[in-house]
């Protein structure tokens, strides 16, 4: 019986290893349900859901995105991601664009 015991304790830790696994898996994000895009005046980090989002666009020139979000108390709500530089603005459009 112990030796039975070994190996179900070794299968599941094995089965617990695959599943948890995932979460150090690099994720980029633009695959995540929530865009960060910034930081207000007091630091704090601002996201909004992709599902508030009804559109957003690219500027090359600015090196940005902004997203337009659905906010009953501001009529123009929308955030602005910037960018270092325009390789790294197409990477993040194009993995946004194909895991929206």
């Amino acid at each position: 019986m112990n030796k039975i015991n070994s190996v179900f304790i070794g299968i599941l830790l094995i089965f617990a290893g695959v599943l948890l696994s995932g979460a150090f898996l690099e994720k980029t994000e633009a695959k995540l349900k929530v865009i960060k895009a910034g930081v207000d005046e007091k630091g704090h980090p601002i996201c909004v859901n992709k599902s508030q989002v009804y559109l957003f666009k690219k500027n090359e020139v600015e090196k940005t995105i902004v997203f337009f979000y659905h906010d009953p108390s501001s009529p123009e709500a929308m955030v602005k991601k910037t960018f270092s530089d325009v390789e790294k603005l197409n990477k993040y459009w194009d993995d946004l664009l194909k895991n929206w």
